[in-house]
C-alpha cells in the first residue's frame, strides 16, 4: 500500500451517535490544519437498544456507512458488527493511518491483512479490567495478537492506557484523547436553562441518566433511597433512560416501597435532557459496567456535584474526591447516604464542588483538548 498513498486518515467506528459527531468535526477541523482529511467509517447506522436521534447532515466529515452484519452476543448489551467490504474501502482509500475501534472485528480484519500489506493501524479503546466482565485467556491472547501489530494507541482514560500496558504495549506509543461530548453544549445549555426557569419544586433532585442494565447497578442506588426515605422524605429520584431492565426495578421500586421517591422518565434526546441536569441538586453514577461514562462528563459541565462509582473508568479520571466530585462505592450504602445529605443540606459546598467540577472539565476534557490526543498520536505513527 506504499504506493499511491492518500493523504487520509480512516477512523474506523460503531455507529453515528449525537455525542461522537461534535467529537469528528472537532477532529475533522485539526486535521485539516494539518494537511489531512478523515474519513469516518461506520458499522452500522444504528442498532435497537440506541434511540438517538442522530443528525448526519451535521458532519462535516466524510463518511461511509458499511453493509455490516449485526450480531447480538449473550445479551443486549454486546452487539459486533462484521465490517462488511471494510478491506476493500481499505484498498479503495490507501490511507496513510487507520484508526479502528478497539478490538473489534474491523481491528482483526486489519490485524490480518497488515501481514500481507503495509497496513499503519491504531488502535482506539476504552477497554479496562473489571470485576464484572474479567477477560478469559482466548480474549488475552486475541487482543495481545492485536496489539503487536498495531502502530499506536488512543485511549479513553488512564485505566484504558493501563489495560494496554497490562497486555503488551509499549508505554511511549499510547496517548490519551479523553472520550468526550461537546461539554461546552452542556455547560451554557444547562445555565441558560437555570437562568430562564424558577424550580417549582420544594424537593430536592437527584438524577440517573443511562441505560437500565444489570451492570449499572441501580439496584444500589434504590437500597441507598430506601434507607434515606427512612430518615427524610424532601427528595425525589429521577431516572433518564430506558433498557432491559426496566420492569424489574419498577418493581424493585414496589417491593421496597419507594415507588413515591422514583421517577421513570423514560429515554430523553440530547436536547431534552439538559432541563434535568437544570434542575438537579445532584447526580449518581453508580456504574460498575463501563469502561467509561459520558454521562459524568455531562452532568459535571452541567456544573452539578457527582457521586460516582469507583469501578467506572471516567471516575478515575475526572474525579478529584472532595474537588470535582465523589469517587464512591455504590456497596456502602451509609456513606453514599452521608454524602447525599451533605450535598442537599450544604447548598454553597454543593454549588463549589459543581463548579469546580464545571471548571476541571471545560479546561481538561473538551472536544478540542481529546482530538489533540489525537493528533498527537497520528504524528508519531506517521
Amino acid at each position: 500500500m506504499s504506493a499511491g498513498i492518500s493523504n487520509k486518515v480512516l477512523l474506523i467506528t460503531n455507529i453515528p451517535t449525537p455525542y461522537r459527531i461534535p467529537f469528528f468535526n472537532e477532529l475533522h477541523a485539526q486535521l485539516k490544519e494539518k494537511g489531512l482529511k478523515l474519513k469516518v467509517i461506520f458499522g452500522a447506522l444504528s442498532y435497537p437498544r440506541r434511540k438517538w436521534y442522530v443528525d448526519l447532515s451535521s458532519c462535516k466529515f466524510d463518511f461511509e456507512v458499511l453493509p455490516s452484519w449485526r450480531l447480538t452476543l449473550f445479551n443486549s448489551e454486546k452487539v459486533m458488527f462484521t465490517y462488511r467490504r471494510l478491506l476493500r474501502l481499505v484498498k479503495i482509500e490507501k490511507p496513510k493511518v487507520i484508526i479502528t475501534n478497539a478490538f473489534s472485528v474491523a481491528t482483526t480484519k486489519l490485524w490480518l491483512i497488515s501481514w500481507f500489506k503495509n497496513i499503519r493501524y491504531i488502535i482506539w479503546s476504552g477497554a479496562i479490567a473489571t470485576r464484572r466482565r474479567p477477560d478469559t485467556q482466548l480474549r488475552r491472547i486475541h487482543r495481545k495478537l492485536l496489539i503487536k501489530k498495531a502502530m499506536g494507541f488512543i485511549t479513553y482514560g488512564t485505566k484504558a492506557k493501563e489495560y494496554l500496558i497490562n497486555l503488551g504495549a509499549k508505554v511511549e506509543s499510547i496517548e490519551i484523547g479523553i472520550n468526550t461530548v461537546d461539554t461546552n453544549y452542556f455547560d451554557k445549555e444547562v445555565k441558560r436553562v437555570r437562568s430562564e426557569t424558577e424550580k417549582n419544586s420544594s424537593k430536592k433532585i437527584m438524577i440517573y441518566v443511562g441505560q437500565l442494565t444489570i451492570g449499572k447497578r441501580l439496584d444500589l442506588l434504590f437500597r441507598a433511597i430506601q434507607v434515606l426515605s427512612q430518615k427524610r422524605n424532601d427528595f425525589i429520584l429521577k431516572i433518564i433512560g430506558d433498557g432491559p431492565e426496566r420492569t424489574n426495578l419498577v418493581n424493585l421500586a414496589k417491593k421496597s416501597d419507594i415507588e413515591k421517591f422514583i421517577s421513570f422518565e423514560g429515554f430523553k434526546q440530547k436536547e431534552e435532557i439538559v432541563k434535568y441536569y437544570a434542575e438537579a441538586d445532584c447526580f449518581l453514577f453508580p456504574s460498575e459496567y463501563d469502561v467509561w461514562g459520558l454521562v459524568l462528563i455531562e452532568a459535571m459541565a452541567a456544573c452539578l456535584p457527582c457521586i460516582a462509582s469507583v469501578h467506572a473508568g471516567a471516575t478515575y479520571d475526572l474525579i478529584s474526591d472532595g474537588i470535582t466530585g465523589f469517587a464512591m462505592n455504590f456497596e456502602n450504602v451509609d456513606e453514599i447516604i452521608k454524602k447525599i445529605e451533605t450535598i442537599f443540606n450544604d447548598h454553597q459546598y454543593a454549588q463549589r464542588i459543581g463548579e469546580e467540577a464545571r471548571r476541571f472539565i471545560v479546561k481538561n476534557a473538551s472536544l478540542h483538548e481529546s482530538a489533540k490526543g489525537f493528533i498527537r498520536a497520528i504524528e508519531k505513527t506517521m
